[in-house]
């Protein structure tokens, strides 16, 4: 390391109080990067990212690197900073001067005069010197941003408009690049928080929430009842054969690869694919370097879902946590610290730096890691590293994207030595977007039988699937619906329709929630303007009330992450693979073959979906066309997918103005370092969007689920009933500024969000001319809305009513 002599710091240089030297913080930081890199098995990596950088310059490169830490705070020797900011007495003389007190930016100025003059004295090649130039620059900029975000390198110097005019010529991988100084930047970061929390709060971090007994593990999962029947071959029959199949077969072919980073789990609704890949994870946990272990979802509901069984298989062995935006922060029950706000502090680091050995959590989370520029955002990337990736439902990501984020995971996955397993029942192949034959070695299929499994009795003909309502008309209105509802309701008990506009689903409901030829049924509504407490009510009803006749209709929130079996279902046209998750809540438990009537599915048309999908790639192949019910029917998906991807390359050929553009124009984004439009460019939801907050009151009596379980926890925000009073949790929330001690108001904040979710509806505008919607006032990014009555009926959203109130338009 830099003796840090030579910059003039000694012991009257303070870092963040009178008693803290900047000698003692710049040592600590270090401590913590050598930690950091220790707990998650870094420097090899570190190492082979910067071999591949300059193999020649490794060493110097590397110095750079490690002092970019060390160094990130020498900047402080401002002596208008120790005289303003510290209060430093040796410096009494720059007392109260306009002089800035900056610190960051004096910092990198520092790092890059001292590694610069190095550059010149020792280096004669022109084009060598330029390079490792160019590197040190990238470095020096998240000195000058460890206080702020990620931005626009180009915008940093007025030296990197002569470096970009040479970049090509330096041979520098530009997604290596990216992912090596978001990796610098987020230890950059983690090391100094650490550091400033052992010091101010006393409070040293030694478990960064890495796997270390991962025989414990493994061996807990392996005694699992349904593993053992597996291994031992017993107790299976059915469908619990196959299901056990597969899982061995996966196994196998993830055994035979372990080369490879990336690996596809394509299998049928109702497979065990949860179980599976678990499974998976627990091999890949033998291997040398792998610690921890992330399974991402794109929505809640499967978060919770998941949990659920890993708690149930893992029990006390596993140290799980679910990390998303409705989950309260877990407050530390085990911590050695005396005090509250060391408590708090730990349980919100415990957050901040994702500190468990499992992590759940969603896409947009997964995303904002590897694309975000805040600190929050990056603070836990060097998590990933030597970790199992478990990627749910690939298909729900935005396709417009594909290409550019198969690109950046195959990177990802060999620079940080991330083992992703992708799977679905509808599993689009990605690599077949990369032209890069280097990057598309890294992905392996594991289940190579496929046909065996998908044209089973038990995917393939376990529900009967018909598209007469295709055939005949060509749209369908509700009467005909109706019709067809009132022919079959003898022979079914639980019935579910699903519609693409919530209106529609809504306008449905209420023409047959009254009608006298249904009222053997409970009738249920369930779309996007359910809170969670009814979602969940709806469904326990259904999983649990064997014997209760029920009719569901729904939108798009039952094809994935809801666990639900039913007898016949009626759906409006989409996507394919939309289709098919449909499909899945049908005859799930394969149990109903022998029935009287078979399970079955009708087809029908009656929104129009280029209208919903609008930018979908996919949506062009649908049921429309007689060729893609056979590609249904077989579970042909990949055919299906063949036709998706010429599209994508196409549209990702088009040259259009800005991020939007080509991937080429993207490719040129990345090699710039242009974080910020990179971000933008990866969001995974870009519609603008306002959260509504409604302060009614909940009757929470019926409801079984985590939030309302230990009442004691929520007793400040009930009324005399016992409600769940929404303008008690609002008041709370309005309070979040009187709490000082930051951590501790973080806590309190998660706390709120997982209640608020509630009474909270989002709106979607899509025209940036039309006027906000109806509310009282903002709060925090909620929108009050204390005249609600009108709006909420049983804690439902009655959409249309606001909409005709407010002017707005809603999808």
């Amino acid at each position: 390391m830099v003796d840090l002599k030579e910059f003039g710091i000694d012991e009257l240089i303070l870092a963040h109080t009178p008693d803290e030297t900047l000698i003692a913080h710049s040592f600590m930081t270090n401590i913590y990067f050598e930690k950091i890199k220790e707990a998650k098995k870094l420097d090899d990596l570190i190492d082979k990212l910067l071999f591949n950088l300059d193999s020649k310059y490794i060493e110097l490169i590397k110095e750079m690197l490690n002092n970019t830490i060390y160094l990130h705070d020498i900047g402080k020797i401002n002596p208008y900073f120790q005289a303003n900011k510290m209060n430093n007495q040796a410096f009494e003389e720059y007392k109260g001067s306009s002089i800035s007190s900056e610190h960051s930016l004096y910092s990198k100025i520092e790092f890059i005069k001292y590694f610069e003059k190095y550059i010149d004295s020792n280096i004669t090649n022109r084009k060598e010197k330029d390079k490792l130039k160019f590197i040190l620059y990238n470095f020096s900029y998240h000195i000058s941003k460890h206080h702020g975000k990620l931005s626009i390198f180009e915008e940093y110097d007025e030296k990197c408009i002569s470096f970009f005019h040479h970049i090509k010529k330096y041979e520098i991988n530009p997604f290596e690049f990216y992912i090596l100084n978001k990796l610098l930047f987020s230890l950059l970061i983690s090391s100094d928080y650490y550091a400033t929390t052992d010091y101010m709060a006393d409070l040293p971090t030694n478990n960064f929430g890495v796997i270390k007994d991962k025989q414990k593990i493994i061996n807990k999962f392996e005694d699992y009842k349904i593993v053992k029947n597996i291994r031992q071959n017993e107790n299976l029959v059915g469908i619990n054969i196959l299901r056990s199949k597969m899982f061995l077969e996966a196994e196998k072919n993830l055994l035979e690869n372990l080369d490879k980073n990336i690996f596809y789990l394509e299998a049928p609704t109702g497979s065990g694919k949860t179980l599976s890949s678990i499974n998976l994870a627990m091999k890949l946990l033998e291997e040398k370097n792998i610690n921890k272990i992330f399974y991402v979802f794109p929505f809640n509901t499967l978060v919770e879902q998941t949990k659920k069984q890993l708690e149930n298989i893992f029990a006390d062995v596993l140290n799980i946590e679910v990390i998303n935006s409705i989950t309260p922060i877990k407050e530390k029950t085990d911590s050695q610290q005396e005090d509250m706000e060391s408590k708090y502090q730990e349980s919100y680091m415990n957050r901040l730096f994702f500190h468990n050995e499992l992590i759940l959590t969603t896409h947009i989370s997964f995303f904002n890691i590897l694309f975000g520029t805040t600190k929050e955002d990056n603070f836990p990337l060097w998590q990933l590293a030597n970790s199992v990736i478990i990627l749910d439902e690939i298909q729900s990501y935005d396709n417009k994207l594909w290409s550019y984020m198969i690109k950046f995971f195959s990177i990802y996955a060999k620079a940080l030595n991330m083992k992703i397993v992708i799977m679905s029942a509808t599993l689009p192949k990605l690599d077949n977007l990369i032209d890069n034959e280097e990057n598309k070695n890294i992905f392996e299929e594991l289940i190579k039988n496929k046909d065996e499994y998908f044209q089973s009795v038990y995917f393939k003909n376990r529900v009967e699937i018909d598209f007469s309502l295709l055939e005949e008309y060509k749209n369908t209105d509700y009467d005909i619906l109706i019709e067809k509802l009132d022919e079959e309701k003898g022979k079914y008990s639980k019935i579910v329709f699903e519609f693409i506009k919530k209106d529609s689903a809504r306008e449905f409901f209420e023409k047959i929630e009254d009608d006298s030829r249904f009222r053997s049924f409970e009738i249920f509504e369930l779309s996007g303007d359910d809170n969670k407490a009814t979602r969940e009510h709806v469904i326990n009803k259904i999983k649990n009330e064997k014997s209760l006749k029920i009719i569901l209709i729904a939108t798009q929130v039952i094809e994935a992450g809801v666990d639900i079996d039913m007898d016949l279902g009626f759906k409006d046209i989409s996507t394919i693979d939309s289709e098919e998750q449909f499909i899945g809540r049908i005859n799930r438990s394969c149990l109903k073959l022998e029935n009287e009537y078979k399970p079955k599915v009708y087809f029908f048309n009656k929104d129009e979906e280029n209208k919903i999908y609008k930018e979908d790639n996919r949506i062009e192949d649908n049921l429309r066309k007689k060729e893609f019910r056979k590609v249904l029917l077989d579970k042909n998906f990949e055919s299906f997918y063949k036709g998706v991807f010429k599209r994508i390359k196409r549209n990702d050929a088009k040259i259009e103005d800005g991020i939007l553009g080509n991937f080429d124009k993207f490719i040129e984004k990345v090699q710039r370092l242009n974080y910020k439009e990179i971000q933008e460019k990866m969001k995974l939801i870009n519609t603008q969007s306002f959260r509504l907050y409604f302060p009614f009151k909940l009757d929470i009596s019926e409801y079984v689920i985590e939030e309302f379980k230990d009442k004691k926890k929520i007793t400040e925000y009930l009324d005399a009933e016992g409600n769940l009073d929404g303008k008690l949790v609002w008041n709370q929330f309005e309070q979040l500024n009187d709490i000082k001690n930051y951590a501790q108001k973080e806590i309190k904040r998660s706390e709120l969000n997982s209640l608020m979710q509630f009474f909270t509806f989002n709106i979607t505008k899509y025209s940036n001319k039309q006027s906000l919607p109806y509310y009282d006032y903002i709060c925090g990014a909620y929108y009050l809305v204390s005249n609600y009555e009108n709006f909420i009926k049983n804690g439902k959203f009655n959409r249309k009513a606001y909409q005709e109130k407010s002017k707005d338009i809603f999808w």
